[in-house]
């Protein structure tokens, strides 16, 4: 059989990913003025990568079958294609609806967390809607040994036959993704001020997160929130992989929360470290998470950057939110130990939050400039379906695209906020941050210590 993964995007000039919040996607606009456009150039040319979930499936499918990756709805390897994988999200709903019109001819299996969330805009007459997680679908169905033609073909016929595939799956049972093809023909990346592109492998330590932040972030619809973790072992095994098949030593854990598992992260981080596979990784994590023991062994294994949300300064804004944090001055002192480590920061900031005001917000930018981290990120707040905060804002949303429920748009009517004042703000910030002589000094220190230079 032949399968096409279709993953068609809507044309921007900013930064889509399906893969990040938690399978709906972002898009990294950073505002309209100068700065912001040439940052939204940058970002978009040094960080790029599709949805792991679709790489699982292509190379469990692969085992047996032909796959071709395409993001181009009239790709002629379509024509004699048995079945379409189409990969869900937010950010490229109605682009991707469109592209299920154009394709009534042809039996789609749509993917991903969001076509699960709005089934009723997916399920056609030629589709069958995947339950997340689809990889797990999508392996049950080959070591049944139903992943033949009559069989997907009734799938059509009689939808109901895909509830007998989502038994459980051992995670280290996996193949390892389809990485190898894919970066032939499509940036896979995830550099910063770096003067050499390097190809960057996303890889999977653990799935799930148990946050109290799942009033508002999707990645508990896509992975459950109980945490299941690789074995150290195949976490190992993937890595030398890679290592021996394309040359790479970098990679991207896209883990919820990376070092959730305490005793499974140092016993991941003393392996790499015994073996001495010398690699470069980043991890998005939680400050409570980092101590003097784990910063060190995490920088002796190879960490280069770290993710952490901070959200606001504001602890009201934080407590309406139902985001648990750490004080001030402990965020203070992690950052510092990890930049002083040789870990660079990312902090993470969200403005637009249902408690903000313009001056909340201000204060949120001042404190990213206070602390130590060399880079920040500023998102909008955006109350996604499916989550439990959705129904707060539903009566509120005054968007009619879905696409623009990005994470860096003002989706809803705002006490306090309007969508102008919004961007402002938003734009205001990278500019802030970015554009001060601290921060430019930090960043021509960098430059001068990196190996890239």
């Amino acid at each position: 059989m032949k399968f096409v993964i279709l993953d068609v995007y809507p044309q921007e000039n900013h930064r889509l990913i399906k893969d990040t919040a938690g399978g709906y996607g972002t898009g990294n606009n950073f505002g309209k003025n100068l700065f912001s456009k040439l940052l939204n150039v940058y970002v978009d040319n040094k960080i790029g990568m599709p949805a792991m979930e679709i790489m699982y499936i292509s190379s469990i499918l692969k085992k047996d079958h032909k796959v071709h990756y395409s993001r181009k709805f009239d790709d002629p390897e379509i024509i004699d294609a048995d079945f379409i994988i189409l990969p869900s999200s937010i950010i490229a709903h109605e682009t991707e609806i469109n592209t299920l019109e154009k394709l009534k001819d042809k039996r789609i299996f749509v993917t991903g967390i969001f076509s699960n969330i709005l089934k009723d805009k997916y399920e056609k007459k030629n589709t069958v809607v995947i339950k997340n997680e689809s990889d797990t679908f999508f392996y049950n169905l080959q070591k049944s040994g139903k992943l033949n033609t009559e069989f997907l073909l009734s799938i059509f016929d009689d939808p109901k036959l895909i509830n007998q595939f989502y038994s459980p799956v051992n995670l280290d049972d996996f193949p390892f993704p389809d990485w190898k093809n894919y970066s032939k023909n499509y940036p896979l990346r995830n550099d910063f001020f770096g003067l050499k592109e390097k190809i960057a492998i996303p890889i999977l330590a653990t799935r799930g997160c148990p946050y109290s932040c799942f009033n508002y972030c999707t990645y508990p619809l896509q992975q459950g929130r109980k945490v299941r973790a690789r074995s150290v072992q195949n976490i190992v095994e993937e890595i030398k992989y890679w290592q021996n098949k394309i040359g790479c030593n970098k990679f991207v854990f896209r883990d919820p929360v990376f070092s959730i598992n305490r005793k499974h992260t140092i016993n991941l981080c003393n392996e790499i470290i015994n073996q001495k596979l010398n690699i470069k990784f980043m991890v998005e994590t939680h400050l409570n998470n980092m101590d003097d023991e784990m910063i060190k062994l995490l920088k002796n294994a190879g960490l280069e950057l770290i993710y952490v949300g901070v959200e606001s300064s504001n602890h009201v804004v934080l407590e309406d939110m139902k985001r648990f944090t750490i004080e001030h001055d402990k965020q203070y002192e992690i950052i510092k130990k990890c930049e002083d480590a040789g870990i660079i920061v990312k902090t993470m900031f969200i403005i637009g939050n249902p408690e903000d005001t313009e001056e909340t917000i201000n204060a949120s930018i001042q404190y990213s400039k206070y602390l130590p981290s060399l880079y920040a990120q500023f998102s909008v707040f955006t109350p996604y379906p499916g989550t439990p905060v959705y129904g707060d804002f539903k009566e509120l949303i005054n968007v009619k695209e879905l696409e623009k429920f990005n994470q860096y748009n003002l989706v809803f009517k705002h006490k306090n906020l309007s969508a102008e004042k919004i961007e402002k703000l938003k734009s205001s910030a990278y500019i802030k941050f970015y554009l001060n002589f601290k921060k430019i000094f930090q960043v021509l220190r960098y430059f001068l210590r990196s190996k890239y230079v």
